[in-house]
C-alpha cells in the first residue's frame, strides 16, 4: 500500500502533529508514536496507554474525494481494524457506533476523527489507538486489548503493518465507490440495546435499531424514529 510512515518515541499527540504539519506532508502519511503525554479520545476525554505496549497512529487523508466521505472513514476504520483482528482469531469482535471496536463488551480500539477547515475541508486526521499488549488498564470503561484477550504477547512492529495496509486499502476502495454497509452491519455492537442517549440536548432512554445506509445512526423513542450523526448523540449503555 501506498503511504508514508513516520515514527516518534513520545509525541503530545499524534493528531496534533499532523495537524501542526500536515502542509508540510504528503497524502496517507501514517505519524505512529509509541507513547502520547496528551493522547485522547471523542469529546475530549483523555486516552491513557502504557508506554510501547499499544498501537498509536494518526493517518493524514488530503485527497477532497477521500475527504468528502468524512461520514464513512470514522466507521471504515473500525472496520478495517476489526478485519485484522479477525486474522488473529479474536472472537465477538464488533464496531460500537460511531468509532470504537470492542471484544464482547469490552473496548479493544478507539478512534478519533478531526478535521482542518478553512472555509472547506483542508484535511481530515483519523487517529487510532489499539491496546495491544497491555494488560492492566487505570480506567474503568471496561478497557480489553489484543494480548489479555489471547494471553499472549504481539510483536507491534509487525503487526502495525498488517493494520496500514487494511485501512489504507478500505480507504481508496471508499474512494473508488466500494460500499461497506452490508460488511460493517453485520458487526452492529448497539443494535437492539436500550440506551440513555443525548438527543437535542435532552436525555432520552432509547432502543437503538442500528446502523443506516449513509452510517448515521437509527433510535427509536416513544414510538418515533430518529436518524443520529455523529457529534449529536452520546450513549450510556442501559
Amino acid at each position: 500500500m501506498n503511504y508514508q510512515l513516520i515514527q516518534f518515541d513520545k509525541l503530545a499527540s499524534s493528531n496534533d502533529y499532523l495537524k501542526d504539519n500536515y502542509e508540510h506532508l504528503d497524502d496517507f502519511t501514517i505519524c505512529r508514536c509509541n507513547y502520547q503525554t496528551e493522547g485522547r479520545g471523542r469529546n475530549k476525554r483523555q486516552w491513557l496507554a502504557a508506554k510501547n505496549e499499544n498501537l498509536l497512529f494518526s493517518l493524514l487523508l488530503l485527497n477532497k474525494e477521500i475527504i468528502s466521505k468524512y461520514k464513512a472513514i470514522s466507521i471504515v476504520t473500525a472496520y478495517s481494524v476489526l478485519k485484522v483482528l479477525e486474522k488473529y482469531d479474536l472472537k465477538g469482535l464488533a464496531i460500537k457506533w460511531p468509532n470504537d471496536v470492542y471484544v464482547v463488551d469490552e473496548k479493544i480500539c478507539g478512534i478519533l476523527l478531526e478535521a482542518i477547515s478553512n472555509n472547506e475541508l483542508q484535511c481530515l486526521i483519523v487517529g487510532v489507538g489499539l491496546n495491544v499488549n497491555q494488560t492492566e488498564f487505570a480506567v474503568d470503561n471496561n478497557p480489553t486489548s489484543v494480548s489479555k484477550v489471547l494471553k499472549k504477547q504481539i510483536d507491534i512492529n509487525s503487526f502495525q503493518y498488517e493494520i496500514y495496509d487494511c485501512l489504507v486499502n478500505n480507504i481508496n476502495k471508499l474512494k473508488d465507490g466500494h460500499d461497506f454497509y452490508e460488511e460493517i452491519k453485520a458487526y452492529d455492537y448497539l443494535k437492539g440495546k436500550k440506551a440513555y442517549a443525548n438527543i437535542d440536548n435532552e436525555v432520552k432512554n432509547v432502543t437503538v435499531i442500528g446502523i443506516n445506509e449513509d452510517y448515521s445512526l437509527k433510535v427509536s423513542h416513544d414510538g418515533k424514529q430518529y436518524d443520529v450523526e455523529t457529534g449529536e448523540i452520546s450513549f450510556h449503555i442501559d
